[in-house]
C-alpha cells in the first residue's frame, strides 16, 4: 500500500512531498524544475517530465521561487499530491540561482540513489527519451562529467549546430556553449559546484559551468536526445545580453585562472592545436600549440579526412590555423639554442602578412639572431629554405585551385607567391643543416598533393548538416585566445606543471655593454636559484654570444619588428614617452610576444613601460633595473630613472645598482618599500685560482713603465678628450707610459676628426673593442691602472673587473664610483669639475704612480681584496627574498647561493616551504652567508 505524507513546516517554506510505501524516495536522475512567472507553462515541462521512459527512477522536483501568481503553487501541489515522483517546493524568491540550490540540496539530501540532476526550465520542454538516452552516454563515457544538447527553439524557431567536441576554450572565451537544460553528475555537485546566486542579472549557469572547468570537470554534447527551447521576442535572456559586458567583467574577475594565459594556452594545446607540422619521409602530422609538450600525431590519411571535413562542417571540425614543413633535426637543433618557440612565434606573425615564410639557417658561431627579408616581385630566394610555414587560408586555396603551377613555382628561381625569408643565425652543426635528397619544397608540394587527390574531397561550402551554424569555426580558435588574452600573436609557450618560476630579462640591444652584462649576470644567479629565464630583445635582433651565458637561457627571444627604443607622442619631465594607447607601442603584439611569464625585469627598455600596466593586471610583477642618471649636451640629468618617475606606479620593484641611485628614486618620490639595492660586481664570474695566476702576470715582462689601459666607447661621457690630453701632455713631459686604448671610435661634435686618428698622431695605437672575458681579463691583468675620467657614471662593471685583477682604477667621483672605490685605498678618485680640473688630477695621479711602485703595489692588493668581496650570488640575495615573499608556493626547492668569495663555483642550499624569509631590508638572510 501506497503512503502518502504532505509535510508542513513553520518556517516561510511550505513543502509537499510524496514518498513510497517504503519510506526512502529513490531516484536515479531528479529532473530540477525552477518556475516563477510560468505557471501555466509549468504543465508542459512537467508534462514532458513524467513522459520520460527510462528503466530507472525519475524524480521531478518542482522549486517555486516565491512566485507571486497563485497559479503556481496551485499546480504544483496538484501535481506533487497526483504523482508519487513529483515533488513540489516552495520557497521566498531569491532569483533563478537560489532556486536552482535549493533543488539541488533537497535532490543530494533526499534521493540516496541519485547519479545525476537535470535542469528543466518551467517554459522548456524534453522528448519522452532524453534522460535514458543522456544517462546510457554518460555511463558508456569516462571524463564526461555533465551533457549539453543541440538548441531546437520553438516560438521563434532557430535549430543551432552545437556538435562539436566540447573545447574548454571555446567555452570560457567564446560564449555559454551549454544551456542550463543539461544533465550534470552528482561528482560535480558533490564537489560543491552552485550557481551563483548573487548574478540575478542572467548567464548564471555559464558561471556554474566554469565553476565545474575549474575543478576539472568536462561537458560532451549529445546532438539526439531531443530539448526544445523557447524562444520569445523578449526573455530574460535578451535582457541579460543588454548587460553582457558588466555580467562578464564579474565572471572574469572571479575565475582569473580561466581567463589566464597560462590556462587558456594549454587548452589550445590540447584541443585545438595551432601548428600542424610536417616531418619530411614521414605520414605522421604532429599537432601542437608548444611543440616541447606532449602532443597528438595523426596519420596523414586521417589528417586528410579532417581537413576536407572541416571545410564541409567547419564548426564541428577543425585543423590547425598554420603549418610547417621542417624536419625534426631542424626543430631540434632550434631547441638546442632555445630559439623554436620564436622562430614559430615570428612564422606565425609572417604567415599573416605574406603567402609562405622561407626558413634557413646559417652559421654563426659568435652570434644568435634573425634576419627578415621579404622578396621584391621577380625576386628569387638567395639559398634554397630548409623549411616552410604558412596559413592554413593559403593551403586551402592551393588545394581547391584546379592548377598548381602557382605553388609549384616555389621550386623555381623567381617563385609566384609573396614570400619572405626568415634567416635564423646561430652556432649550427653542419648537420644541422645539411642538404637532403627531399628538400622541404618537395615535402609542401607532396602534402598539397594528398590533399588534392583524397577521395574526401566533396569540395567547398557544402555543408553536411541541416543545422544552423553558432560556434565558430573550429580552425580559427586561435584567435579567440588572442582576443581573450589581448595579444596577436600569442608566444607558443606553455607553462610546466609545477614548473619553475619564469622570469623574462628585457633588453633594448643584446650585446657587451654594462647594462646588458647586468642583466646577463642577475639571469645566471637567478637560474641557479632554480628559476626559469627567458632573454628578450626588442632592439637589433641577435644576440652577441657570451660563454658563460651558454647555459643560462632556457629561451632567446626577438621581436624582430621596427620598434621604437626610444621617444613617443607624449613628454613627462623633458622625455619623450610612449602610452599604452599610441600605435607605436604594439600593446598586442609585445603583449603577446611577452606572454606566458610570471616576472619581468625591465633593463632600460623605455618604450615597453608603455604596456607593463596591463601585464601587471595579469598577476605578472613588474621589476625595473635601473643603472645610471645620464646628463644631457647641456648637463642636465636625464634618462631612465626620470622614466622609473613618470611610470612608478605600475613597478612591483625597483632595483639599483647604487646606494646614491636609490636615495636619488627616493627623494624624487618612490617608496623606500619598492627599492632593493643590488651592487655590482664583475660582469663575468672568474675561479678563484684563474684570478691568482692571471695576477702573478703583471710583473712578468715589465720594463719598468706604467702601465694603463682605457676600455670602452670613445666619446664625451667617457672623458675620452681627458685621456688623450693627459697622455699628450704626459709625453711632452717625458714620462714614460705604455698606453692601451681600446674601444670603438665614436665621432663626437666638434671633436675635430676620429679619435683613433688623433691618438695615433701621438703614437698611441688604438684598438678595437674586445669582447671575450678571457681576453678582457688578460688586458687587465697587464695593465697597471684602469683610466675612467667619465662625466656621468652608474657603478661600472669594468672598474670592479679591473680591481678583481689588481689593476688599479683611475676614475672620476661621479655617479656611484664612490661607492666602488676608496680613494688613495683601492683606487683613485679624480675631482668631479671642469674638464682642466679633471685632466691636472688624471696627469698627477698617472705621474705619481709611475714614480711610487710601493703606493702602486699597495693599491693594487687593496683594490684586488675588496673586488673579492663583491660577489653576485650574494648582492642578489634581496631579490631573491623578494621573489620568495612574492610567489612562496613556486619556490619550493628553490635554491639560493651561498656566497664563497668570488667563486663562481656556488654551494647551493635548497629553501624548504616553510623557511621564513628574509625581510627586505634588514639583517636576516634566508641561508647564513661568510662574511668577508
Amino acid at each position: 500500500m501506497l503512503h502518502r505524507k504532505v509535510i508542513k513546516t513553520d518556517e516561510p517554506n511550505v513543502r509537499y512531498a510524496q514518498f513510497g510505501s517504503a519510506g526512502t524516495p529513490s531516484a536515479t536522475v531528479a529532473i530540477l524544475i525552477p518556475v516563477y512567472k510560468h505557471s501555466v507553462l509549468l504543465t508542459e515541462a512537467v508534462d514532458a517530465a513524467l513522459a520520460q521512459e527510462a528503466p530507472f527512477n525519475i524524480a521531478v522536483v518542482i522549486v517555486d521561487d516565491g512566485c507571486p501568481y497563485p497559479e503556481t503553487a496551485q499546480v504544483g501541489q496538484a501535481y506533487a499530491l497526483a504523482h508519487e515522483n513529483v515533488y513540489y517546493l516552495r520557497k521566498p524568491n531569491g532569483g533563478l540561482s537560489s532556486a536552482r540550490n535549493y533543488g539541488i540540496e533537497f535532490a543530494l539530501r533526499t534521493f540516496g540513489d541519485l547519479e545525476a540532476i537535470y535542469f528543466l526550465d518551467a517554459d522548456n520542454r524534453i522528448t519522452s527519451t532524453a534522460i535514458h538516452v543522456l544517462m546510457d552516454y554518460m555511463r558508456r563515457n569516462d571524463g564526461v562529467d555533465w551533457i549539453y544538447p543541440n538548441i531546437d527553439k520553438f516560438g521563434i524557431e532557430w535549430n543551432g549546430n552545437y556538435t562539436a567536441q566540447y573545447s574548454r576554450l571555446l567555452h570560457v572565451t567564446f560564449d555559454n556553449i551549454c544551456e542550463a537544460g543539461s544533465l550534470v553528475s552528482r561528482s560535480i555537485l558533490d564537489a560543491g559546484v552552485r550557481f551563483d546566486e548573487s548574478m540575478k542579472s542572467g548567464f548564471e549557469d555559464w558561471e556554474f559551468w566554469l565553476q565545474a572547468i575549474s575543478h576539472g570537470f568536462k561537458g560532451a554534447n549529445y546532438p539526439f536526445f531531443g530539448f526544445e527551447y523557447r524562444q520569445r521576442a523578449e526573455s530574460m535572456l535578451r535582457d541579460s545580453n543588454r548587460t553582457r559586458e558588466s555580467i562578464l567583467g564579474y565572471i572574469k574577475d572571479k575565475h582569473k585562472k580561466l581567463f589566464s594565459t597560462d590556462t587558456l594556452l594549454q587548452w589550445e594545446h590540447e584541443e585545438a592545436p595551432r601548428y600542424g607540422a610536417f616531418g619530411r619521409g614521414s605520414n605522421l602530422v604532429d599537432l601542437f600549440t608548444d611543440p616541447l609538450i606532449e602532443h597528438d600525431k595523426r596519420e596523414l590519411e586521417e589528417f586528410v579526412r579532417t581537413f576536407w571535413s572541416s571545410r564541409a562542417e567547419p564548426e564541428t571540425f577543425g585543423v590547425p590555423p598554420f603549418w610547417l614543413w621542417m624536419f625534426p633535426v631542424h626543430r631540434d637543433a632550434l631547441k638546442g639554442l632555445g630559439l623554436l618557440h620564436n622562430v614559430l612565434w615570428l612564422g606565425e606573425r609572417l604567415s599573416q602578412a605574406y603567402h609562405f615564410v622561407a626558413i634557413r639557417f646559417e652559421r654563426d658561431k659568435d652570434k644568435l639572431g634573425v634576419e627578415i627579408h621579404p622578396l621584391e616581385e621577380g625576386q628569387g630566394l638567395a639559398k634554397r629554405p630548409l623549411a616552410w610555414m604558412t596559413s592554413l587560408g593559403i593551403v586551402q586555396q592551393c588545394a581547391e585551385d584546379t592548377s598548381d603551377d602557382w605553388v609549384r613555382s616555389l621550386r623555381g628561381a623567381h617563385p609566384a607567391p609573396k614570400i619572405v625569408e626568415l634567416v635564423v643565425r646561430g652556432p649550427f652543426s653542419a648537420e644541422d643543416i645539411q642538404r637532403t635528397a627531399l628538400s622541404a619544397t618537395n615535402s609542401l608540394l607532396a602534402t598539397l598533393g594528398a590533399l588534392r587527390d583524397s577521395g574526401y574531397q566533396n569540395g567547398p561550402a557544402k555543408r553536411w548538416i541541416w543545422r544552423s551554424p553558432y560556434l565558430p569555426e573550429r580552425s580559427k580558435y586561435f584567435q579567440l585566445l588572442r582576443h581573450a588574452v589581448g595579444a596577436a600573436p600569442v608566444m607558443p609557450r606553455l607553462a610546466k606543471a609545477d614548473g619553475p618560476l619564469r622570469v623574462g630579462m628585457l633588453l633594448p640591444i643584446a650585446t657587451f655593454g654594462g647594462v646588458e652584462k647586468v642583466a646577463y649576470a642577475a639571469a645566471r644567479v637567478l637560474k641557479r636559484a632554480g628559476c626559469e629565464v627567458h632573454l628578450y630583445v626588442f632592439g637589433q635582433p641577435v644576440y652577441n654570444r657570451i660563454a658563460e651565458n651558454d647555459e643560462v637561457f632556457d629561451s632567446i627571444n626577438f621581436l624582430a619588428d621596427d620598434y621604437p627604443l626610444w621617444g613617443g607622442p607624449n613628454t613627462f619631465s623633458g622625455h619623450d614617452i610612449l602610452m599604452g594607447h599610441d600605435e607605436n607601442a604594439r600593446a598586442e603584439q609585445v603583449l603577446g610576444f611577452l606572454s606566458g611569464l610570471d616576472v619581468v625585469i625591465n633593463n632600460q627598455l623605455a618604450p615597453a613601460n608603455a604596456i607593463f600596466g596591463e601585464l601587471r593586471r595579469r598577476g605578472v610583477k613588474v621589476v625595473n633595473y635601473v643603472h645610471v642618471l645620464d646628463n644631457s649636451e647641456m648637463g642636465r640629468p636625464a634618462g631612465h630613472p626620470y622614466l622609473t618617475l613618470a611610470y612608478e606606479h605600475i613597478y612591483d620593484a625597483v632595483l639599483t645598482c647604487s646606494r646614491d641611485m636609490a636615495e636619488w628614486l627616493h627623494g624624487m618620490g618612490v617608496p623606500m618599500a619598492k627599492l632593493l639595492h643590488i651592487p655590482n660586481a664583475p660582469g663575468y664570474p672568474m675561479e678563484t685560482e684563474e684570478v691568482r695566476v692571471l695576477s702573478a702576470t703583471r710583473m712578468q715582462e715589465r720594463d719598468g713603465r706604467l702601465r694603463a689601459i682605457f676600455l670602452g666607447r670613445l666619446d664625451r661621457q667617457k672623458g675620452i678628450e681627458r685621456i688623450f690630453a693627459a697622455a699628450r701632455t704626459l709625453q711632452r713631459r717625458g714620462v714614460q707610459l705604455d698606453w692601451r686604448i681600446i674601444g670603438s671610435d665614436v665621432m663626437d661634435s666638434g671633436a675635430g676628426g676620429s679619435w683613433k686618428e688623433r691618438f695615433e698622431e701621438i703614437g698611441i695605437q688604438v684598438e678595437p673593442p674586445v669582447y671575450d672575458s678571457r681576453r678582457l681579463s688578460k688586458l687587465m691583468a697587464w695593465a697597471d691602472v684602469f683610466v675612467l675620467p667619465s662625466r656621468w657614471e652608474g657603478a661600472p662593471l669594468t672598474i670592479i673587473e679591473a680591481q678583481r685583477l689588481g689593476c688599479v682604477p683611475v676614475a672620476t667621483n661621479v655617479g656611484a664610483v664612490s661607492e666602488l672605490i676608496e680613494h688613495g685605498v683601492d683606487g683613485i678618485l679624480l675631482r668631479a669639475t671642469d674638464d682642466g680640473i679633471v685632466t691636472q688630477d688624471l696627469i698627477a695621479a698617472l705621474e705619481g704612480l709611475g714614480k711610487r711602485e710601493g703606493r702602486l703595489n699597495s693599491l693594487s692588493a687593496r683594490a684586488a681584496q675588496r673586488a673579492g668581496e663583491r660577489n653576485w650570488d650574494k648582492h642578489m640575495q634581496p631579490f631573491l627574498r623578494q621573489l620568495y615573499k612574492w610567489f612562496p608556493d613556486r619556490f619550493r626547492g628553490i635554491r639560493i647561493a651561498k656566497a664563497r668569495g668570488a667563486q663562481s663555483t656556488d654551494q647551493h642550499r635548497t629553501v624548504s616551504p616553510g623557511a621564513e624569509p628574509a625581510t627586505v631590508g634588514d639583517r636576516r638572510t634566508v641561508i647564513r652567508q661568510s662574511t668577508h
